[in-house]
């Protein structure tokens, strides 16, 4: 007789997992005065009471919070605005229109007391026999500082410093020259000019200047006049 080996069963129960209960406060609506039983809530949504839809009471400090929290990304855009301001200032004064990050150079300080030149002749840099003449005649107002300059090398030749509407007669070398000219309302020096007023300007053209041919410019704006001239940056001049 063999032995049968029978199958064991194993009973189980059925458990069913009960999350926990939810924390809760019950809270009076100001408005219609019902009571409200709700859940802790975070600063991201406002309860509202469910008999009358009103905003139910919230303590300052969740107030604030919750206002902070709608307005966050304002909020950001002007700390980081701020601290821009703060700790870069130079990163707004020294941006060029070419996308390089340049330091600007300060404005000059007045001038006010820089010694004013007489009119007339005010540095020669050549020391070649003066055989041509130039004449220069200039609009009234203001003062000009004109040099001339070598066409090939852009060596200085002679300076000369005008009163506005004066007229300035001098012999110059030979050669064939550049003239350009600044003109302002306060003298610097020869480097800062005229400052913040000063204006920088070439005359279109290259003077021949010989033992038999000299030449008449005059600055004056005139309508069909024969003498183009251009604005040039003051790195130029």
């Amino acid at each position: 007789m063999s032995n049968a080996l029978s199958p064991s069963r194993t009973a189980c129960n059925d458990e069913q997992l009960v999350p926990p209960p939810v924390p809760t406060r019950e809270l009076a609506c100001s408005r219609c005065g019902a009571i409200n039983r709700i859940g802790a809530y975070g600063v991201t949504k406002l309860p509202h009471c469910g008999k009358c839809q009103s905003a139910l009471p919230e303590t300052l400090v969740k107030r604030v919070l919750r206002q902070a929290h709608t307005r966050r990304y304002l909020i950001t855009i002007a700390v980081g605005l701020g601290l821009l301001a703060i700790l870069k200032p130079s990163a707004l004064t020294g941006w060029v229109p070419d996308g390089s990050p340049t330091q600007t150079a300060a404005p000059p300080a007045a001038c006010t007391g820089y010694p004013q030149p007489s009119s007339g002749l005010y540095a020669s840099y050549d020391h070649s026999a003066r055989v041509s003449p130039l004449t220069i005649r200039t609009s009234p107002g203001g003062y000009y500082f004109i040099k001339l300059e070598n066409a090939v090398t852009s060596q200085p030749i002679m300076a000369f410093y005008m009163r506005g509407g004066e007229t300035l007669e001098q012999d110059v070398p030979e050669g064939s020259f550049v003239l350009k000219y600044a003109a302002g309302d306060i003298w610097c020096g020869p480097t800062a000019l005229f400052g913040q007023t000063t204006s920088t300007n070439r005359v279109d053209r290259i003077f021949e200047f010989t033992e038999t041919r000299g030449y008449t410019v005059e600055l004056i704006s005139r309508k069909g006049g024969n003498l183009k001239t251009r604005s040039i940056e003051p790195s130029q001049f």
